[in-house]
């Protein structure tokens, strides 16, 4: 399911996502995948809830600071699934809920990769190297009548239950404690409770029953109750769950409820569709508590480095000012050509300020994710790539470049043999190349802009890929941003055991962009050429709207045309648009042809697109992420 690259870390939305991370991601995606196909083959039906619905929409997969999968099913399917679960699943999963584990307190359950830890191969390889269980957790969609004088009849017998079951599992109280609300339980919900059994898991079950009292032909509403008790908001016309579709997430896809829009409206309010970067750490990332147990108890530990003060070992600043005069030998060695990016501009500051340049791509190796094996990386690209745009710069791939002795040696691989997806030849560890220079500089292969002190879980993730023997051992570290050299230096203090803060200080450098990216889009600037504008239409406003949705399409194309002087679409339709509409809503699809629209465009590169208009989608984000000009379409208006 996944080429190697899946695995590497990258930047996302500004946020850097680790190798590890991206692990668990691989292996939730594979858990998905097989309650897909079991759920197809059973004619069960469910639906991407919570923050995998949100990155479905809006990033074509995980949000970048999350690390779980949340799917919701309908009360009957759901129901199904439990009663059934030997039948439907594959052998190594079970169902974690209330009926398996008392201490369970949620009224949903959740699907286990296994119950204990496991390091056979075949498991390995499957989960992606991880020994340790995994799971996604599964909240079952119920109905509402519409008829308030019965919702409220029927609110208030959950409640009354619902208020024992809290104090049981929360309080650690007894039945014993609850003598006259069970008798009254009994009497209101028309049941018998066997006081000298398991009184809470039973009347988590009455629970259940009570939730799932009204079926779906004769609901108007579709909910998840226990977030619907109370303030009575969180409730969806029964419609919205009627029809779904499927929406790309990573390497696999989802079905989403067609009415999307409108429930990521509930839940995230108008603007989900701009990333806030909140929540905070204490459960993430996933995989911590299992580092800690699998070290604990089986002696199991992934390879990482530790700080030893004798890799600072600083050579006096005199000698590196003697070897490193302007206008030197300066080599810059990647490991990959995306990770190029981020040095390309320094490699232009050495060329403006009169260095020879020599660029080396260094010999990568793919680590297998069970770390089973490593191979040759079939990444590669031309010369030229590395010399777009720095005329003056050479590339080379003769590693004896290093014998020469640079008097700089700039590199992006900061791990030596601590990585465990992507290796580099030995002579390009730190050590080694400190010895072949008279100075050592490490730029960072991907980095974030910002990274405020309240954004938890980013700061969480850094030691992963900031505590690094190059860290270490470098002479310089030069970064793009004040403010993420003040991260550098709280995040490596701390690793040093709090002291050497004034040497991290010295070490780092910020350069800002030096000849970096072009500047964000000024929306000032060429007034006078066409502004290109990529128009976006999915299933979703179909599915919320109606005809109103076709109204809404011909009149933007209207306005499009009245300004086709100044004004260029680029018109792009979700993949599978006419197919699902031929589907799913043939009316509609019968109105839509009828305005001759055309055929979207394949074309999704935004490079050459001034801003978006149509759909929450993942072009929206990536236009927000450019900082171009994005409007979301409202058909309500």
């Amino acid at each position: 399911m996944f080429s190697h690259r899946f695995y590497e870390e990258e930047i996302r939305c500004d946020y850097l996502i680790p190798s590890m991370v991206k692990r668990t991601w691989a292996a939730q995606l594979a858990i998905l995948d097989d309650l897909d196909r079991a759920f197809s083959k059973c004619g069960l039906s469910y639906f991407a809830e919570w923050g995998t619905l949100l990155g479905a929409v809006r990033h074509a997969g995980f949000i970048p600071w999350d690390d779980d999968v949340d799917i919701c099913m309908k009360r009957k399917d759901y129901m199904y699934l439990i009663d059934n679960v030997s039948h439907i699943l594959p052998d190594n999963y079970s169902i974690v809920s209330y009926r398996s584990n008392r201490d369970f307190k949620q009224m949903l359950c959740r699907v286990v990769s296994s119950d204990h830890y496991r390091f056979d191969p075949e498991y390995m390889k499957k989960y992606s190297g991880l020994p340790f269980a995994l799971g996604i957790d599964i909240f079952p969609l119920d109905f509402l009548s519409g008829d308030d004088e019965y919702e409220k009849d029927r609110e208030d017998r959950v409640s009354l239950v619902y208020g024992v079951v809290n104090d049981m599992a929360n309080l650690g109280m007894s039945a014993s404690d609850f003598e006259q609300d069970i008798r009254l339980i009994e009497k209101k919900c028309r049941v018998s409770i066997d006081v000298k059994g398991d009184v809470l898991t039973q009347l988590r079950s009455l629970l259940e029953k009570l939730f799932g009292e009204v079926g779906e032909k004769d609901a108007k509403y579709i909910t998840l109750y226990p977030l619907w008790m109370g303030n009575h908001a969180y409730k969806f016309p029964v419609e919205y769950y009627k029809e779904g579709l499927r929406l790309p997430f990573e390497t696999v896809s989802v079905p989403v409820p067609a009415c999307y829009d409108a429930v990521l409206g509930v839940n995230y309010g108008s603007s989900y569709m701009m990333p806030v970067k909140s929540g905070g750490a204490h459960e993430y990332p996933y995989y911590e508590m299992h580092v800690k147990v699998l070290k604990e108890h089986f002696g199991f530990e992934w390879p990482s480095y530790r700080f030893d003060k004798k890799d600072m070992t600083l050579r006096p600043q005199s000698d590196i000012e003697r070897d490193t005069q302007s206008g030197g030998r300066a080599l810059f060695i990647t490991y990959s050509a995306d990770a190029f990016k981020n040095m390309s501009g320094l490699v232009g500051k050495y060329i403006d300020d009169g260095w020879d340049v020599t660029i080396l791509p260094a010999a990568k190796y793919d680590i297998a994710p069970d770390m089973t094996g490593i191979v040759p990386s079939a990444d590669s690209v031309p010369d030229g790539y590395y010399t777009k745009d720095l005329e003056g710069a050479c590339v080379t791939h003769d590693v004896s470049i290093l014998d020469s002795h640079p008097d700089v040696i700039i590199t992006n691989y900061p791990y030596d043999e601590y990585n465990m997806i992507t290796a580099v030849d030995k002579v390009f560890y730190t050590k080694n190349l400190k010895r072949c220079c008279g100075k050592l500089v490490y730029v960072p292969a991907y980095e974030a802009q910002s990274v405020g002190p309240d954004d938890e879980r980013a700061i969480k993730l850094m030691p992963s890929y900031v505590c690094t023997p190059m860290a270490a051992g470098c002479d310089e570290i030069v970064l793009h941003s004040s403010e993420m050299k003040e991260r550098y230096v709280e995040c490596l203090t701390a690793f040093s055991g709090g002291e050497l803060r004034d040497v991290w200080e010295d070490k780092i450098t910020v350069t800002g962009n030096c000849r970096g990216p072009a500047s964000a889009y000024d929306p000032a600037d060429g007034m006078t050429a066409k502004r290109r504008i990529m128009f976006y239409v999915g299933l979703g406003m179909f599915a919320q709207y109606g005809d109103r949705a076709v109204e809404k399409i011909k009149n933007v194309f209207g306005i499009f045309k009245e300004n086709s002087d100044r004004i260029e679409v680029i018109y792009k339709t979700q993949e599978g648009l006419k197919e699902n509409l031929a589907s799913i809503y043939p009316g509609l699809y019968e109105k839509y042809s009828e305005c001759d629209f055309g055929e979207g465009t394949k074309e999704t590169c935004i490079n050459d697109i001034d801003a978006y208009y149509g759909e929450a989608s993942e072009y929206a984000t990536q236009f927000l992420m450019e900082h171009k000009p994005v409007m979301i379409l409202n058909c309500s208006v």
